[in-house]
């Protein structure tokens, strides 16, 4: 009984769209941190595509700190309604 009251308590609080909006950023934050690096190879001049991206490439570390930014905005924007 305890169960159905909070599955129901769960999809309302997942119904709100704040909540929604979070998620859908995270996502999306997720996403850019992990494929930082590939898509720092894809900017890079043709001849250094197959070369390993450094850590210190400026795209890679802008790529990574907007993915960052992105889940820090989320988790801010699904704690206050």
């Amino acid at each position: 009984m305890n169960y159905l009251f909070l599955l129901s308590a769960l999809t309302d609080r997942l119904a709100k769209t704040h909540v929604i909006v979070g998620l859908c950023l995270a996502i999306l934050g997720f996403a850019l941190a992990l494929l930082a690096r590939r898509i720092a190879s894809v900017c890079r001049p043709e001849e250094q595509r197959k070369l390993p991206v450094e850590n210190n490439n400026k795209v890679y570390i802008m790529l990574k700190g907007f993915g960052l930014v992105f889940l820090l905005v989320a988790l801010i924007i699904m704690m206050f309604e």
